[in-house]
Parts: C-alpha cells; sequence; structure tokens
C-alpha cells in the first residue's frame, strides 16, 4: 500500500503531462492531394499573416541584345512587410545590370524609393542617390488593400487556375529547409502563351514551382524558370519567411530629392 501511494504522485505528474501536451499541441493540417486546392490552400493561409520576409535569388545567363550575355547569378533582391502597421521596404542589387540598385520604403503613407546607377536617368522624376517621397492610395487603389481582399482574390485566383493552358502537376514532397512541403509545379510552352496572347514574342518554354508548408499550407517558396532560345536559360526563386519583426523608417531629410 505505501509503494503505491508513493507511485500517486508520478502517475499524476505523468497524466496531467499529457493532458497539458494534447492542449498544447497544433491539429495537423488535413493531407491535400489536389495540386489546385494546395495552391488555393497556400493563398487562403495568408489571411492571419501579420509580417513576412522574402528573399530572391537569380540563376543563369540573360541574353540582352544591347547589353550582351548577363549573369544574373550576381542579382540579390530581398523585401519585408508589416501588413498591420502598413509598413514595407524592398531592396534590389543587381551589379550586372550596370550597377542597378533600388531602394524603396513605404512608411507613414507615404512611399519613398531611389535608384542608383545608369537606369537612374531613365526613371520620371528619380534623383541618382536620394529618395523620392510619392503618397501611397488610399482608396480602393491601394495595392496593400487589394492584396488583403481574399475573397476577391481567391475568385481571381480560382478563375486563373481555370484557364491554365497546362495542368497543374502535383510533384513529389519535399523539404523547404526542416519543414515538409508540397510542391507543385507547371509547364507553359510558348505555343501556349501564343495562344492565350497573340501579341507574345516568348519563344522558350516557362516552368512555375510552388512549394507550401504541409502543417499550415503557407507558401514557403515560389520558383519561375524560362529556357528560350533567343533569351537564354535563366530564373528566379523566391523564399518566404513568417512572423518576422519588420523595422521601417522614413529617410532623414537630407536624403530626400528636392
Amino acid at each position: 500500500m505505501t509503494r503505491r501511494l508513493a507511485l500517486l504522485p508520478i502517475a499524476f505528474v505523468a497524466v496531467l503531462s499529457l493532458v497539458l501536451a494534447a492542449c498544447n499541441s497544433t491539429p495537423a493540417a488535413p493531407a491535400l492531394t489536389d495540386p489546385k486546392d494546395i495552391v488555393t490552400h497556400g493563398v487562403t493561409s495568408l489571411t492571419d499573416v501579420k509580417t513576412f520576409e522574402i528573399t530572391g535569388s537569380f540563376t543563369g545567363n540573360l541574353k540582352a541584345a544591347q547589353l550582351g550575355n548577363l549573369d544574373l547569378s550576381t542579382i540579390k533582391m530581398s523585401a519585408a512587410l508589416d501588413i498591420g502597421n502598413k509598413t514595407a521596404k524592398f531592396n534590389l542589387d543587381a551589379p550586372t545590370l550596370l550597377g542597378t540598385k533600388v531602394d524603396a520604403l513605404m512608411v507613414g503613407g507615404s512611399a519613398y524609393y531611389k535608384v542608383s546607377g545608369v537606369y537612374a536617368a531613365m526613371i520620371p522624376g528619380a534623383v541618382a542617390d536620394k529618395y523620392t517621397k510619392v503618397p501611397v492610395p488610399t482608396a480602393s487603389g491601394n495595392p496593400v488593400a487589394a492584396a488583403t481582399d481574399m475573397t476577391k482574390l481567391v475568385a481571381q485566383l480560382n478563375e486563373g487556375l481555370a484557364k491554365l493552358p497546362s495542368p497543374l502537376v502535383k510533384a513529389p514532397d519535399d523539404k523547404c529547409g526542416d519543414a515538409d512541403c508540397y510542391h507543385v509545379s507547371t509547364t507553359v510552352t510558348a505555343a501556349q502563351v501564343k495562344a492565350l496572347d497573340a501579341t507574345s514574342t516568348l519563344d522558350g518554354d516557362v516552368t512555375v514551382d510552388l512549394w507550401t508548408h504541409k502543417s499550415d499550407y503557407r507558401p514557403a517558396k515560389f520558383a519561375i524558370s524560362i529556357a528560350s532560345p533567343s533569351l537564354g536559360t535563366f530564373g528566379v526563386t523566391i523564399e518566404i519567411t513568417y512572423d518576422v519583426a519588420v523595422s521601417v523608417q522614413a529617410p532623414p531629410a537630407d536624403q530626400l530629392a528636392p
């Protein structure tokens, strides 16, 4: 009897631990097999996103008529967005594109952009190495408001998926870092693009890949690659992380264009 009584506290702690674990665990998301469902769930999973960050990397070479064969692997892109505070920042560093660098900010109801390199002179209103300030629309034309109108966005997505000239394919499940991911892919040929847009001059295939987390369906990675006889073989991969700290400050007055 004494031994049984001594075991009671241990048993109580064990049962309590199991109960707490059950209460704190997140239910597993239902498994998906239809590639269209995976894409739709990926979009609708973004409704509760507060902040996110993206990084972009480029691969391959682009055949440019005026600039020759450009190595895109040196180009880097990054962005971050705080939806609740309506702040964002974007950076593009493209040394092989005539030393082009773009910095953009959105904070306090205004947007700021700065372009460095040869292309700075080609953008109306831009002043080299200075931020140009422009107001952010607050009515229905606000791109942030449009992007967060999930009902409208899903309707547009389903309409677009129905018009795809090439079906979505569910590729084997993959890893996104340490996370398990779904992988959806499709390839659209030049002829299919031409059938959709008679003015298209693309002479190669476009492959689109999407990876979404199996746990919460959120998009983890997005990639586009092009194989064209006239343009070359190149692509871009965008990786996304969520619930990050986003700090954006307006540029000081001495960095603003007059």
